[in-house]
């Protein structure tokens, strides 16, 4: 069976991968989708019975999703002479680095489109439901001009950021299995990489001219 990634690709010639993505997470019910696909696979009569919408509604934006290779065809069976089919989100697999480095430009494209749209998606559906403005939210974006050791260092610290992340939910498990307590999914969206603008600098843009710019001394 052919993956969504690589169905993306063979579409590519008809539709850019950026048209696709922005498709995916350009309406509500096809953000739904995507974040229900995120969390396993369904039918379409689950997933609208989930989203509480009619399933002609469901299938109209399903059937398109699925032409770009926005979600995938996890399974398929016959029943009653019908053939029902179950649903998942792009599944990409976890590359190091060098191994990415090696992949074609195209290929590594269509690979983040598929992080970028899953991500998008969960975005957007706390925004439409209010998660953003929780005061237990954090929301926060900025571009920050680095070297090449500056980068360096920061693609470290977003790594061991991931792990201790992954540290404290395990903690969190073991906390709940004896405390009974019904824990909460808090979403993650975490992207680091060059600006396609080179920005100003952080003193410029916090209104101080270039001939204002101090370096703070030690004591």
């Amino acid at each position: 069976m052919m993956t969504a990634v690589a169905e993306r690709a063979r579409n590519a010639a008809r539709r850019r991968i950026e048209e696709v993505v922005h498709y995916a997470v350009g309406h509500p019910t096809r953000v739904y989708i995507l974040i229900l696909l995120n969390e396993g696979i369904y039918t379409l009569s689950e997933l609208a019975t989930m989203m509480e919408i009619p399933s002609n509604n469901v299938k109209k934006h399903l059937r398109k999703m699925l032409e770009d290779g926005s979600v995938e065809i996890a399974k398929e069976k016959e029943e009653g002479g019908f053939r029902r089919y179950w649903y998942r989100a792009v599944e990409t697999q976890v590359y190091q680095k060098e191994d990415f480095e090696r992949l074609p430009f195209r290929q590594r494209q269509h690979i983040s489109a598929a992080v970028l749209q899953s991500g998008t998606a969960e975005v957007l559906a706390g925004f439409y439901d209010g998660k953003l403005a929780d005061p237990g939210a954090c929301c926060y974006w900025d571009w920050f001009n680095l070297d090449r050791k500056g980068r360096e260092d920061a693609e470290a610290l977003n790594l061991r950021y991931l792990d201790e992340l992954r540290e404290i939910e395990c903690d969190a498990t073991n906390r709940v299995a004896k405390s009974g307590e019904e824990t909460v999914s808090m979403l993650l969206h975490n992207m680091f990489f060059e600006r396609p603008r080179k920005g100003l600098a952080r003193a410029i843009r916090m209104g101080n001219s270039p001939t204002d710019i101090r370096v703070p001394r030690g004591d």
